[in-house]
């Protein structure tokens, strides 16, 4: 029981480090595609901080799930659906990505 409890713990770490690794390329190929002009931020904060600080945008759409990622894993002891949740976030990150990536993929109109 000590084995698969110890594994679980490994996946969950993991599951998070790639989180964290989505949340990256989800932000590179959003400043991508919004500079490419081949999608615009629906996301009203998202815009005002693109508009206003590159930075600012780039900063805040990496460090808050990242910091969600260190908290998830701090208190993984304490909630009992962790795993379902940071398999669930996985899974919205990963179709997000693939998504852009999708996009990327689109022949450019001149």
């Amino acid at each position: 029981d000590r084995r698969a409890a110890a594994r679980a713990e490994q996946r969950l770490y993991w599951l998070l480090w790639l989180v964290g690794v989505l949340n990256f390329t989800d932000a590179a190929q959003t400043v991508y595609l919004l500079n490419a002009k081949f999608m615009v931020e629906a996301n009203r904060l998202m815009a005002f901080l693109l508009d206003h600080s590159p930075y600012g945008f780039w900063m805040y759409k990496t460090l808050v799930p990242t910091f969600g990622c260190v908290l998830l894993w701090r208190y993984r002891k304490k909630v009992k659906w962790i795993h379902g949740a940071v398999v669930t976030v996985f899974a919205v990150y990963f179709t997000v990505v693939a998504r852009s990536f999708l996009y990327m993929m689109l022949p450019v109109q001149i």
